[in-house]
């Protein structure tokens, strides 16, 4: 019993809600604004909208870093 409590307590997810905006993933990621914006227009990035500014929740940030995304040929213009 106790193997597998370790096993969950491994995988436990903060309460805490931690939203980043385009400024501060650039800070984060080290990379252009331009890069950070085209990221946030993919229609399969986790963003959203929260008044005039798009934001992505940490949790799902993680997630979509944590798997492999491939290039698509086709440009997403929004």
């Amino acid at each position: 019993m106790e193997n597998q409590n370790v096993r969950y307590r491994k995988f436990s997810i903060s309460s805490d809600v931690r939203f980043y905006t385009i400024a501060e993933l650039q800070k984060l990621l080290g990379w252009s604004e331009m890069t950070v914006q085209k990221l946030f227009n993919d229609p399969r990035f986790p963003s959203t909208d929260f008044g005039r500014n798009k934001v992505v929740e940490a949790h799902a940030l993680i997630e979509y870093f944590a798997t492999r995304h491939e290039k698509s040929r086709e440009r997403h213009w929004r």
